[in-house]
C-alpha cells in the first residue's frame, strides 16, 4: 500500500466529441500546431474535422505532418524548430501513439535547449506548451499518461521521456475516429492495450488503484478486440476498445510496464516493426519465464482469456494462460515469433544488450526480475 496517483489530464470521452475540438482548445491558446502523420488523418477526414472546429472558434493553426510510426528524435527536433518559427502557443497531437507522443515531445522541447534525445527518462516538472491530444486509435493510451516514446536513429535507443509537463491539458477520445482504422493496425494497436493492462497488473509496482484498471482493460480487450478486428465499422466494439485503451494508459502511468515492453522496444528501434507486433512476438516466452513468480496473477489472466481454471494448480493455470494468449494472438494474425521479422540467432545479443541497458526499469519491475542472460534466453526462445 505504497503509491501515488496523479492524473491531471481532462478526459473528454464520447462519440462525436472531436467536432468540438475548438471549444476546448480556445481556453489554452490562439495559434495551434497540429502534429500528425503523413497521410492517415487527412485520408480519413480527421484533419479536416479538427481544423474546421478550430477555425469556427477563431483559432489559427499550422500543420506538422512528418511523424512516422516509431517516431524519430530527429523528426521531433524538426517539429520543435517548426513550432518555434511559427510562434504557436498550443500543441495538438492528432493520431495514434506516434503523433500524440511526438506532440508531447514538441511541446516539451520548445522550452528546452538541444535535441529532444537529451531528455530520455523521467524529467522534472517545468514549463511546456499546453497539450491537447486527439487519439484516432485504441492503442497506446498516450492520451491518459505522461509518456512520450521515441527512437534515436543514431543509437537505436527507443525510450520514453516523462514529466508532469507532458500530460495533456485535455484529451479527446472519440470512438467515431477509430472506425477507419485498418484491420492490421487495429490488431497491432489493440494488443498493445492488452499488454499495457497485463504488464501493469504483473508489475511489482501494481497497487490498489492500478489493479482494477488493469483487470478491466484486459477483460475489455479480450471481449472486443477480435470483434473490432473483424468488423471495424461496429461502433460498439470501437467504443469499448477506446475505453480499454484509456484506462490501460492510466494503469501504466501508475504501475508501469514489465519485460515485454523492454524486450519489444529494441526490435522496433532496429527493424522499424510496429510496436504491438514486437510485443506479441516476445510475450509468450516472457510469460513462461515469469510463471514461477507470477502464477497466481497469471491464473487471473487465464480466467480473463476464457480458461476454466477450476481444479488446476496455479502453475498449470498459468501455463494455460500462455496457451490461451497464443491462440488469441493467432486469431488476429499477430506474430508469435521474432523470426517473423527476419531476426536470427546472430541478432540476439545486440537486442538483449540494448534492452538491458535502456529498459532496466522494465526488467526490475517484472514479477521475476530479469538479467541480461535472461533477456538473451527469452529472445532465443522467441525465435
Amino acid at each position: 500500500m505504497d503509491f501515488s496517483f496523479f492524473m491531471p489530464a481532462q478526459l473528454i470521452f464520447g462519440r462525436g466529441k472531436a467536432k468540438e475540438t475548438g471549444t476546448y482548445v480556445k481556453s489554452l491558446g490562439n495559434k495551434a500546431l497540429i502534429v500528425t502523420g503523413k497521410s492517415s488523418a487527412k485520408r480519413a477526414g480527421h484533419l479536416d474535422l479538427v481544423t474546421k472546429s478550430l477555425e469556427k472558434e477563431g483559432i489559427d493553426w499550422v500543420l506538422f505532418d512528418e511523424i512516422e510510426p516509431n517516431p524519430l528524435t530527429t523528426t521531433i527536433d524538426r517539429g520543435i524548430s517548426f513550432a518555434r518559427e511559427n510562434k504557436v502557443d498550443v500543441v495538438i497531437g492528432l493520431g495514434g501513439g506516434s503523433a500524440m507522443d511526438s506532440a508531447k515531445s514538441i511541446a516539451f522541447g520548445v522550452k528546452r535547449e538541444g535535441s529532444i534525445a537529451n531528455y530520455f527518462g523521467p524529467q522534472p516538472a517545468s514549463e511546456a506548451l499546453p497539450i491537447v491530444l486527439i487519439t484516432t486509435t485504441a492503442g497506446t493510451g498516450s492520451e491518459a499518461n505522461s509518456f512520450a516514446v521515441m527512437t534515436n536513429p543514431e543509437t537505436h535507443v527507443k525510450r520514453a521521456l516523462s514529466s508532469p509537463s507532458t500530460y495533456a491539458k485535455i484529451s479527446i477520445i472519440d470512438p467515431e475516429l477509430m472506425l477507419t482504422v485498418p484491420q492490421k493496425v487495429t490488431a497491432s494497436t489493440g494488443i498493445d492495450v492488452f499488454f499495457h493492462s497485463m504488464e501493469s497488473y504483473l508489475s511489482k509496482k501494481s497497487h490498489p488503484v492500478s489493479k482494477p484498471l488493469s483487470l478491466e482493460g484486459m477483460r475489455l480487450v479480450v471481449e472486443n478486440l477480435q470483434g473490432a478486428y473483424e468488423d471495424g465499422n461496429n461502433i460498439e466494439y470501437r467504443e469499448r476498445m477506446a475505453w480499454a485503451n484509456t484506462i490501460a494508459g492510466i494503469a501504466i502511468n501508475l504501475a508501469g510496464n514489465c519485460g515485454i515492453h523492454g524486450l519489444g522496444h529494441p526490435i522496433s528501434a532496429y527493424y522499424d516493426i510496429p510496436h504491438g507486433e514486437t510485443l506479441a512476438a516476445v510475450s509468450l516466452a516472457f510469460l513462461r519465464f515469469s510463471i514461477s513468480e507470477a502464477s497466481e496473477k497469471l491464473t487471473e489472466v487465464a480466467k480473463i482469456l476464457g480458461v476454466q481454471t477450476g481444479g488446476l494448480s496455479s502453475v498449470k493455470a498459468a501455463e494455460k494462460a500462455v496457451e490461451a494468449l497464443e491462440t488469441f494472438l493467432k486469431n488476429i494474425n499477430l506474430p508469435t515469433k521474432i523470426s517473423a521479422f527476419g531476426i536470427t540467432e546472430n541478432d540476439i545479443e545486440k537486442l538483449a544488450r540494448n534492452a538491458y541497458e535502456n529498459s532496466i526499469h522494465n526488467f526490475k519491475a517484472s514479477p521475476r526480475e530479469m538479467t541480461l542472460e535472461d533477456a538473451i534466453s527469452i529472445y532465443r526462445e522467441s525465435l
